[in-house]
């Protein structure tokens, strides 16, 4: 995300250094875009938290930021993120770019535009 000169908030680039892309991915997937709460640690173990991200992901959000409410940020799964992939994979299959724009609900140039940063990102 920060390679397209999207703005990645700080609580994904630590779980990423941290507990890897999936972590991020797992994270952003079930609980991005809301607000949720970190539980005490004497509830960490029964908690849905838990139960839904596993073990590690949850011990890391307590620890790095405690027990209490935490606004978690959609960051891959925002509609930029999400349509930045659609581009790359209709760019990958090689269609040309009126298909793709007519496929994807935009201008050609938009794809153009696209194309070229996926590029100098190094995603193409």
């Amino acid at each position: 995300m920060i390679d397209l000169g999207m703005a990645v908030p700080e609580i994904l680039e630590e779980l990423e250094d941290s507990l890897g892309p999936d972590a991020v991915w797992k994270l952003t997937g079930l609980f991005g875009g809301t607000e949720t709460h970190i539980p005490h640690e004497h509830s960490l173990a029964r908690s849905i938290l838990t139960e839904q991200l596993g073990n590690q992901i949850t011990h890391w959000l307590y620890e790095t930021y405690g027990p209490g409410r935490i606004q978690i940020p959609l960051g891959p799964h925002s509609s930029r993120a999400l349509k930045m992939a659609a581009f790359r994979t209709a760019l990958l299959s090689r269609q040309p770019h009126r298909k793709i724009a007519r496929s994807l609900g935009c201008h050609v140039r938009t794809v153009e535009r696209a194309k070229r940063e996926l590029v100098t990102a190094g995603f193409l």
